[in-house]
């Protein structure tokens, strides 16, 4: 059974992440008489604990928590129990510093019992999690050059769901700096998140010159000094250039000018399709040994793995009278049905490794990215261009640094279009890779890949310094991200 405070979505934090953010707040008071400090979900205290010992006295000190069984942090502190997000503390307080609740609408009851309050008091940004409405309610209630510190899970920097938040925060505050923490820095609590420190200043960015300091995922807690080669200092105005307004750290400028400046996004050159949604893939689908085609099967596909690269084997079938089932059931949703039984490409949507696979003709689809080229020449050139390190780079860097790799996040990869020489060498490998998986699942893939990926950079134009980083995320993708 899960504790209460995992699942409200609070996570105790480490007290070496905790001293730097308490000391990076500090640092900004400096020049303050009696500033007043507040931790809106305060927990097991530790945030309070630490500016106290840190040299702020207790009236200095606010925290509030929501759970009617969380002690008082310290004596002598200003300490309520409070639901943060319905306070009226309207520009109250000099700095705001802690670790907010983690929990989506799926998977709190909360967003439900106060819809009606959190769209009306969260319009500007939508509801999507509570962290992300913790530090905009934080914004509300700082003073004028206030300062805010949290850290919070890193979805917010480019899942789309937070496009409206990333523009509130480029266009109603200074981004001081994005820290990505280590990757097991909750471990301890049983926790596989991934996060991030945000810092930042309640003041309208006019100052054309303000550059975000950004430190690329951490493995330790060393975020005073990292690694040089994972710290980038960027405008932030550049931010407002990316599509959706997405917070990218440590990309390469040589990259993210790809999209900066007015380019051909994928979807303008190759159809990029979903298809169906059965609505219960457990009663509609039949697994590859479960099902035969002469019993009127047909192959779907809806998701390869990462070792499904170039050519698979349909791992599900579904029945040919789908169009029936999907009448007949109001969850099952048919879209694109101009595009089933093509020959084309199918693209992974679940997991940390993005891949593209040869989706033969008379095959129908789900809802993932699937493409669907003119001729074979495009095709076998997509899909190698779309399994080479540097379309995953952008996919995973870039786009997207979640898990879930939708069509809407395929569609924005910045296409350069090749020469007639480089489009044919592509096409010539991925066809030959095809065949290989066709032939042996274990077929050797990667001397083919590399040269692939040799092509892809110099169609892109990118330095070989660049391409030493980009080879070294995707091929430690898993600590990277």
């Amino acid at each position: 059974m899960l504790s209460q405070q995992r699942a409200m979505g609070q996570y105790s934090t480490p007290q070496e992440t905790v001293h730097y953010m308490v000391e990076t707040v500090l640092d900004h008071l400096n020049a303050h008489d009696r500033p007043q400090l507040l931790d809106p979900s305060t927990g097991d205290g530790i945030f309070i604990q630490s500016l106290i010992h840190a040299g702020m006295t207790p009236s200095q000190l606010h925290a509030y928590d929501v759970d009617p069984n969380t002690p008082q942090p310290s004596e002598g502190i200003q300490f309520s129990y409070q639901d943060f997000l319905k306070v009226d503390d309207e520009e109250q307080f000099d700095a705001i510093i802690g670790n907010p609740p983690y929990k989506s609408k799926r998977q709190s009851t909360y967003f439900n019992h106060n819809k009606q309050v959190l769209e009306e008091e969260f319009k500007d940004i939508g509801v999507h999690n509570m962290y992300s409405l913790f530090i905009y309610k934080g914004i509300q209630v700082l003073r004028e050059n206030g300062i805010l510190s949290m850290i919070v899970q890193d979805s917010f920097l480019t899942n789309v769901y937070y496009k409206r938040f990333r523009e509130y925060l480029l266009t109603h505050t200074e981004i001081q700096e994005i820290i990505l923490a280590p990757r097991r820095l909750f471990h301890h609590g049983k926790a596989d998140v991934r996060t991030a420190i945000l810092t930042l200043k309640k003041k309208k960015p006019v100052d054309h010159s303000h550059h975000v300091r950004l430190v690329d995922r951490l493995n330790y807690q060393q975020y005073t000094n990292p690694p040089e080669e994972r710290v980038q200092y960027l405008p932030q105005e550049a931010f407002l250039k990316l599509p959706n307004f997405n917070l990218t750290v440590n990309v390469p400028s040589e990259i993210l000018s790809l999209f900066q400046t007015a380019y051909t996004p994928l979807e303008q050159v190759v159809p990029i399709k979903t298809g169906l949604s059965t609505g219960n893939d457990g009663h509609f689908l039949r697994k590859a040994n479960e099902a035969s085609e002469t019993d009127g099967w047909i192959p779907f596909y809806k998701n390869g793995g990462a070792k499904d690269a170039w050519y698979y084997q349909p791992k599900f079938y579904i029945h040919k009278d789908w169009e029936q089932q999907s009448k007949a059931h109001k969850t099952f949703t048919v879209r694109n049905p101009s595009y089933f039984f093509k020959e084309g490409i199918t693209c992974s949507s679940m997991g940390v490794k993005f891949s593209a696979s040869y989706l033969p003709e008379g095959s129908l689809f789900g809802v993932n990215a699937n493409l669907f080229p003119d001729n074979q020449e495009d095709l076998y050139y997509f899909l190698g261009f779309l399994n080479s390190r540097l379309v995953k780079y952008m996919l995973r860097k870039v786009l997207n640094r979640t898990n879930m790799v939708t069509s809407g996040y395929i569609k924005k990869i910045p296409f350069v279009t090749p020469s007639p020489e480089q489009k044919s060498i592509i096409s010539e490998f991925s066809r030959k890779l095809v065949e290989g998986k066709c032939q042996n699942r274990d077929y050797p893939t990667e001397e083919l890949h590399e040269e692939i990926d040799r092509v892809i950079f110099d169609v892109y134009g990118i330095s070989e310094k660049n391409r030493h980083h980009v080879r070294d995320f995707c091929d430690h993708v898993l600590e990277r991200l």
